[in-house]
């Protein structure tokens, strides 16, 4: 008669195929963690930077002050700007005279952990040719974004925080990720 075998893996196996899992767990998990942290980043620096083309864009077109400001009731029927308040915690644009504006966008607050630094009172606002109407003295707005990685270099001297500024007549934001860029900016994350 033939000898019976049993099919199967033994108990090494599996746990030589267990240990080589939790290596390469051990090794992705901190790179996807930072991966994912760089996307949040990316995308609440372009939601931001799409909200000042549009308050730009609005003003021109429309021929009516423009503004983009901080909301603490960006979602109500009828939000409004919170003087002193954070754009992180959400904002509007409106165009138009005080007293009745009309809301063309309206963003919800930043992903947790991103924290938002700015050198300007309250708002940024853009007069009907699109030109910056409210820049502090050098004639800027800057916005430094920051998350719990702070000032770490996320590669490639590519900072974790980003620093966007509107600098000149032309009100348009340019974005700066270097490291020694971020970390001129403001005081740096």
């Amino acid at each position: 008669m033939g000898k019976m075998h049993a099919e199967g893996v033994t108990l090494i196996e599996l746990l030589v195929t267990l240990a080589v899992v939790a290596v390469i767990v051990a090794a992705g998990v901190p790179a996807l963690r930072d991966f994912l942290a760089t996307n949040r980043m990316s995308a609440a620096v372009n939601d931001l930077v799409t909200s000042i083309h549009l308050a730009r864009s609005e003003a021109i077109t429309r021929e009516a002050p423009t503004t983009l400001c901080p909301s603490a009731n960006w979602d109500s029927p009828a939000p409004t700007c919170n003087p002193g308040g954070n754009l992180a915690d959400g904002w509007i644009v409106l165009v138009g005279r005080v007293g009745s504006p009309i809301v063309v966008q309206r963003h919800e607050p930043l992903s947790n952990g991103i924290a938002l630094a700015r050198d300007f009172v309250d708002s940024i606002d853009f007069s009907t040719n699109g030109l910056p109407a409210n820049a502090n003295a050098a004639g800027e707005f800057n916005l430094l974004l920051c998350d719990d990685r702070g000032d770490h270099d996320a590669g490639g001297g590519v900072a974790a925080g980003r620093w966007i500024n509107l600098r000149g007549r032309a009100g348009r934001p340019r974005i700066y990720r270097q490291r020694a860029d971020v970390q001129s900016s403001l005081g740096g994350c």
